[in-house]
């Protein structure tokens, strides 16, 4: 299928309309004239956030309840912090998302162009509103394209995730990239605005499998996102076990869909729409969980941020990129200078943040222990199991610095931490990682526990013995001179050990698996 291309910053309106129907005369498009209603519900969405008042009730984002510890002396100077970093290969300024929006008519299309010039401008992401539309009505495609706008930029498309369930296929989606010239796909879940909306679709069964299909046949990253009611630590660990390449948890405490839908509908529906005013989970306790359950993962935070110190405190707990859509919406209707003003001060906020806490880098603002919860401490307790594969008997694994992770993570600055060996032939102990030093205790223990004449080894006298028993008395009676833990103290968020001091994990017996839990308690600020 052929392509018209357009010259540069012209929009192509000639580009083929993706699929409508899934066979049943079911499909995205509905077949049925929901086009031109799905282009109406658009504008109205931008009426009602611009002109009204769809702030969630009750419920808060929970950034209040954190603030920073200043550091008067901070030892480094303003010009040495760095907000920069990358997301999907791509070099942002600073980890800030023009959240995924709007689209599809007139309006949505020139706030979609401020928005791609302040971010081109500024170094930061873009996401745009829902393709869905485009599904349905392929000549709305100039309000969505803005790449000529924003060369280098992060760009997301977006597509509700339920179209998955309506015919909408991978190769689908990877037109409707290519079209957009964009980056990553985002699919947003948003089951509570589908349900209130008398047209809405609720089709949201059995979608992980068919998100699982979609990573593994776009070739391009997937994020999943909610709209503004959260993201629970067991569904961003479902997500990402298919193959998600991040995970937006956007919180509660911003914008409210269920106040959107509200000032759309009447009668009994509009109170049912109020009854969720203050649904979802907070955004702060949303990344920080997201982000315990899930270290090594790329994990967006939005929902109801209003400043740079905000967004700093949105990285200190995890996200590797905070989105704001509702400021930004508005920053856009006043205008391309009045959309650069607000990410100019967005910006700045954060590096003054970060200077006022002694962090040059973002790597040093995730997890600082300068972010304290407001009022009395919390008593925490928070547990992880680390695996690790010993090469052989004897063997000393350093793990200080996986423990500390787990501190990190853990969020408690002042306790304790124990660590504990799951095995009779793999123990804990403190000392130092000096090479000669290590020998030295294998030595020892060869000496005082030798190999052989240990009747746990004769298999004669025992009953029940597996085959692939193995003959390592000696490693029992070792560990006994060892230990199955060690506990250590907490201070400041980081092991109180000496300055040559290490934990190990000792092999006495062979090549395994080993498994270590540690804990970690005590209180966070």
């Amino acid at each position: 299928m052929s392509r018209t291309t357009s010259p540069k910053g012209i929009a192509d309106t000639t580009a083929p309309a993706l699929p409508t129907s899934n066979g049943n005369g079911n499909g995205a498009g509905h077949s049925n004239g929901s086009g031109p209603r799905t282009v109406a519900r658009k504008a109205d969405h931008i009426r009602i956030n611009l002109e009204e008042d769809v702030a969630a009730k009750g419920v808060d984002t929970g950034f209040d309840d954190y603030r920073f510890l200043h550091r008067a002396l901070p030892e480094i100077d303003l010009d040495q912090v760095s907000t920069a970093t990358t997301v999907f290969g791509r070099r942002l300024a600073a980890p800030i998302l023009a959240s995924c929006m709007t689209g599809g008519t007139e309006e949505a299309g020139r706030i979609n162009a401020t928005l791609a010039e302040a971010v081109a401008d500024l170094g930061l992401a873009m996401g745009l509103g829902s393709g869905r539309v485009l599904l349905e009505h392929p000549e709305v495609l100039p309000s969505f394209r803005v790449r000529h706008r924003a060369p280098d930029a992060l760009l997301l498309a977006n597509l509700g995730a339920v179209q998955l369930n309506r015919g909408v296929t991978a190769d689908d989606c990877r037109r409707l990239l290519d079209l957009l010239e964009a980056d990553a796909l985002v699919l947003h879940l948003n089951p509570l605005q589908e349900a209130l909306q008398a047209e809405g679709d609720t089709c949201f069964a059995n979608l992980i499998p068919r998100i699982a299909e979609l990573c593994e046949g776009l070739e391009r990253p997937v994020v999943v996102k909610e709209v503004g009611w959260g993201m629970a630590a067991d569904m961003v660990q479902a997500l990402l076990e298919v193959g998600v390449a991040a995970v937006d948890v956007a919180g509660a405490g911003g914008t409210s869909w269920s106040e959107v839908e509200r000032h759309r509908l009447d009668g009994w529906r509009s109170r049912v729409a109020g009854a969720f005013a203050d649904w979802g989970i907070p955004t702060a306790e949303a990344i920080r969980a997201a982000r315990r359950v899930a270290p090594g993962a790329v994990l967006f935070a939005s929902g109801g941020v209003r400043d740079g110190v905000e967004v700093a405190k949105a990285v200190a707990l995890g996200a590797d990129l905070v989105g704001l859509a509702g400021p930004f919406l508005r920053a856009a209707a006043g205008g391309a200078d009045s959309a650069r003003e607000l990410g100019t001060e967005l910006v700045q906020a954060l590096k003054l943040t970060m200077f006022c806490t002694g962090c040059a880098s973002l790597n040093e603002l995730r997890g600082t222990p300068r972010l304290q919860t407001r009022g009395a401490p919390q008593s925490m307790l928070h547990s992880e199991v680390q695996r690790y594969e010993t090469p052989g008997p004897g063997q000393f694994v350093d793990i200080t610095d996986d423990i500390e992770s787990v501190i990190a993570r853990s969020g408690v600055l002042e306790g304790q931490v124990h660590v504990f060996s799951n095995h009779t032939t793999a123990a804990i102990r403190i000392n130092e990682n000096e090479p000669l030093l290590l020998n030295d205790f294998r030595g020892l223990l060869q000496r005082l526990v030798p190999p052989g004449g240990y009747r746990h080894d004769n298999m004669a006298e025992r009953v029940d013995v597996p085959d692939d028993e193995p003959i390592n008395g000696h490693a029992h009676c070792q560990h006994l001179l060892l230990s199955s833990s060690e506990t250590v103290p907490v201070s400041a968020g980081r092991l109180a050990i000496g300055a040559w001091q290490r934990l190990f994990l000792i092999e006495l017996c062979s090549p395994r698996v080993r498994q270590v839990t540690i804990q970690v308690s005590g209180r966070g600020w």
